[in-house]
């Protein structure tokens, strides 16, 4: 299956959400009964070789190719730090800005295992290069890394509730995990799970951004996504270029 644009107003229409048990979300499963009233906008696999509706900050540096019998979304360079400290390379879903969101899919790290800096990035309420959130799934926990951050306007600051050193980092290997974040724009709380779908491994409240663009990247590393699927209430719709 292809990648899918449903439109708000679609016929899937508004999900009162369910949640599955297990940590490994399907395509097409419903997200958790912690927020409702989204609408399914996006579901993309990229098995038509394609990666519509996605835009990059450096599209030289994506393609899609063939992983482990399946096709996936790659990020094959790391990108070069900019203005501020923050993640350099992101692909941004352009077609949908959102307040409240459930983003799932699959994700997989492509540095060395060696590396204990090694990261994937899930990137949301994105607005420009220096205003963003974003979710730093690493191999291990301190100060910058596997956090919350809150990119304003200056370098990225850590805004998670759990202490440096003390969140749970997965990203150790060369395997694809399971991945959902969640935003709820009515109390500003924001939740990031892996692998377990049940327990977040980050969490944190904040309302400074609002809304905003959802994507996939990396601080400084490569990457591969597949089986990408994003739920949303509609802030604006359709991006002018980035």
């Amino acid at each position: 299956m292809a990648r899918q644009f449903i439109s708000f107003v679609g016929l899937l229409g508004v999900f009162m959400f369910a949640f599955l048990d297990l940590g490994r979300p399907e395509m097409g499963a419903q997200p958790p009964n912690s927020l409702t009233g989204l609408s399914l906008l996006v579901s993309d696999d990229f098995e038509d070789g394609h990666a519509q509706g996605w835009q990059p900050n450096i599209p030289e540096h994506w393609e899609v190719a063939e992983e482990m019998g399946s096709l996936v979304y790659r990020l094959t360079a790391p990108g070069r730090q900019g203005e501020v400290k923050a993640p350099t390379s992101w692909s941004i879903l352009k077609d949908f800005d959102v307040a409240s969101f459930v983003f799932t899919g699959r994700i997989k790290c492509n540095a060395d295992t060696a590396n204990k800096y090694r990261d994937v990035d899930i990137i949301f309420h994105y607005q420009d290069p220096i205003h963003f959130y974003y979710i730093h799934f690493g191999a291990f926990s301190d100060q910058v890394h596997n956090i919350i951050g809150l990119v304003d306007g200056k370098d990225r600051v850590k805004i998670n509730y759990e202490p440096p050193g003390q969140s749970i980092a997965r990203m150790v290997d060369e395997q694809f995990h399971y991945f959902k974040v969640t935003y709820n724009s009515e109390n500003g709380e924001i939740k990031a799970y892996l692998d377990d779908m049940k327990t977040p491994v980050l969490t944190a409240t904040d309302k400074t951004l609002g809304h905003g663009y959802v994507g996939l990247g990396s601080f400084d590393d490569t990457g591969s996504f597949d089986d990408i699927q994003l739920w949303g209430k509609i802030y604006k719709n359709k991006a002018e270029d980035f």
